[in-house]
């Protein structure tokens, strides 16, 4: 089975994401086929389409995916060329899979460029598989052969964005990324694909488990955290579960939130997933009657489900067939509901309707089968009950950003918004939730997710448990009025949408939000933290003007580091600034740097020349007014 998530008691996957075990195989040896196996192949057999005779690179051919990888490529006869970090790995991939000892070179440093340019008489490998990073990934580039396919697997330059050499497209090469993550969740039938070709190589003996296959238990998971982060292992770590494992959890914390059993609770469209969910829920929690309201009552197959369940449950429910945006209606039904249950104490409004289109394309009838039940449907429960413990709306973060095709449920939760500040402005009880994509229960959940929130999902979406763990806590804050009327969930920063990779949210573009568009994206670490010499002080205790010109050289690395979203240690000195992908507005950003911390002044055709960062960093130097006199070049 392939999917995230799945060490938990109960996992739910796409059948067209599981495969029968191969004969002969454990499951700890099965568990360790779908995501390695799974890489290789779309790797090499869907995108690279990959030859008899050809010749390939596998950076970190030790690991988990450079050992799959290896097996499809001798079984295409490929030639193997190879990189490892260790001698135990170079054994490894030698007597495991026969590749020649002049065919294998370091991962550490970048001999190995050099090393395919003589071993294939400088054309190149005609397959990449990298995975390695920064000036390794570019100059791993320049070793594709005419049109060769060059296969990205790693995140890191991909997430930050960091520039890539134009020439080795002269050579009708192409270049390819891809994540089985997003594949997983955008392009189902393609992951579908992957899953089957993966689990037909293994059938037919292309194909088998890596070696060697290192097993902890769950209750041990950190060591094989630890194993991996340490970057030593070889083959593959999976993990196993055992009717004897113990597993450290974190405990939850016990609620204290009671419902009066003697009060009603009212939920205006709790027939939904996020009310039956609610409803079973505040029975948890001590409620003994709730009261249902809904345009359509209670004749569809999930509201007699909960009808039964709340029954075995030994609570009283009423289900009343109701258009909360129609006053007398509404009225007229809590009247009936006090008679027959006794005093609303607490409401949940939950009704919505959603009419998706285009606001210039949008009908009146379409705006206002929308916004009725939220605003109208909202305005009046807060007529008829003023004088209740609490009075929570679920709203939508759409409310917020006003999402693309649904102006008005947008418009209609800014309304809910709204309402509950005038509530409590009048003394009353009232909190709006601005809820985010929900993942296991709601409309969303049920009718199948949007393309343009698909990415969200993820990264931001809200579980089940996690909701009801919020609702429990909105109504404890707005009983005693110690929670702000105003809850917001679901959104992103820009930071967060690096660290998730996906696309930033449209709505961080707006000036609205333009500081959480910008919250985290600059990671701060601690050799370039507040407390660090700045250059220019350095520059005046500099002997020499070599001396001075490192001291420019540390800092400028640093500051070019983090606008790549990467490590110091990455930037190569050697290259041109521009060959980063720095063009003229990150030029003036390092000139206003360099004025301010180098006390050193350089034009934008300084920033962009081709010259190496170190020349650069020595024609600030020589020009900074820190700089001792006796230094300063004639």
């Amino acid at each position: 089975m392939y999917g995230h998530g799945a060490h938990r008691t109960l996992h739910r996957s796409r059948a067209d994401y599981c495969a029968l075990i191969p004969e002969g195989l454990s499951f700890e040896q099965a568990a360790s086929i779908p995501t390695v196996h799974g890489t290789s192949w779309n790797a090499l057999v869907r995108l690279a389409k990959v030859q008899k005779g050809q010749s390939i690179l596998i950076h970190a051919a030790a690991g988990g995916v450079g050992q799959a990888a290896l097996q499809i490529a001798k079984h295409f006869e490929m030639e193997i060329f190879a990189t490892v970090s260790s001698k135990a790995k170079r054994t490894l991939i030698r007597d495991e899979y026969g590749v020649p000892d002049d065919h294998i070179f370091n991962s550490r440093d970048l001999s190995f460029v050099k090393g395919i340019k003589r071993m294939t008489k400088n054309r190149g490998v005609d397959v990449v598989l990298n995975s390695l990073s920064g000036e390794f990934l570019r100059q791993t580039w320049h070793c594709i052969a005419p049109f060769g396919y060059f296969i990205e697997i790693g995140l890191k330059d991909i997430v930050g964005n960091t520039g890539l050499d134009m020439r080795p497209f002269m050579q009708d090469a192409t270049f390819c990324f891809f994540n089985l993550t997003h594949i997983e969740s955008s392009r189902p039938d393609i992951m579908a694909t992957i899953i089957e070709g993966v689990f037909d190589f293994q059938r037919r003996g292309i194909t088998r488990p890596i070696q060697p296959l290192v097993t902890y238990p769950i209750s041990d998971m950190e060591s094989a955290f630890r194993l991996m982060q340490a970057g030593k292992h070889v083959g593959k770590i999976t993990l196993t579960w055992g009717d004897d494992d113990v597993v450290p959890v974190i405990q939850q914390h016990e609620s204290t939130q009671k419902m009066d059993h003697n009060g009603v609770y009212m939920l205006a469209g709790g027939l939904g997933g996020l009310g039956r969910s609610l409803a079973a829920k505040l029975v948890d929690l001590g409620a003994q009657k709730l009261c249902f309201l809904s345009r359509s009552g209670g004749e569809s197959a999930q509201a007699r489900k909960l009808a039964r369940e709340l029954e075995k449950r030994n609570v009283q429910m009423r289900i009343y067939k109701c258009d909360v945006s129609n006053e007398k209606a509404l009225s007229a039904t809590i009247k009936k509901c006090k008679s027959e249950l006794g005093d609303i104490r607490g409401v949940f409004q939950c009704a919505m309707v959603l009419r998706d289109t285009l606001f210039i394309n949008m009908s009146y009838q379409q705006w206002i089968e929308s916004t009725r039940p939220k605003v109208q449907g909202s305005w009046n429960l807060h007529q008829q009950l003023p004088d209740v413990d609490f009075f929570i709306t679920l709203s939508s973060f759409a409310a917020i950003f006003g999402n693309r095709g649904q102006s008005n449920y947008a418009a209609a939760g800014a309304y809910e918004d709204a309402l509950a500040y005038h509530r409590r402005a009048l003394g009353q009880h009232a909190i709006t939730l601005d809820l985010g994509i929900m993942r296991d229960i709601g409309v969303l959940a049920e009718t199948g997710i949007t393309n343009s929130l698909r990415e969200w999902e993820m990264p931001y979406g809200i579980r089940e448990a996690e909701f009801l763990a919020l609702m429990e806590r909105t109504i404890a804050g707005d009983m005693t009025r110690t929670m702000h009327p105003q809850v917001l969930t679901g959104l992103a920063t820009g930071g967060s949408a690096v660290a998730a990779g996906i696309n930033t949210p449209f709505y961080l573009d707006s000036a609205r939000f333009s500081i959480m568009a910008k919250t985290g994206v600059r990671r701060q670490r601690s050799d370039t933290s507040g407390n660090s010499i700045a250059p220019h002080t350095l520059i005046s205790q500099a002997k020499s003007l070599e001396e001075a010109g490192s001291y420019v050289l540390k800092a400028l690395k640093d500051v070019v580091a983090k606008m790549l979203q990467t490590t110091a240690s990455e930037i190569d000195t050697s290259r041109f600034l521009h060959s980063y992908g720095i063009d003229s507005l990150v030029a003036i950003e390092i000139i206003n740097w360099a004025l301010k911390e180098v006390k050193s002044v350089v034009t934008v055709f300084d920033v962009l020349a081709g010259v190496p960062i170190t020349t650069l960093s020595n024609k600030m130097a020589a020009k900074s007014t820190a700089l001792p006199k006796e230094l300063v070049p004639m």
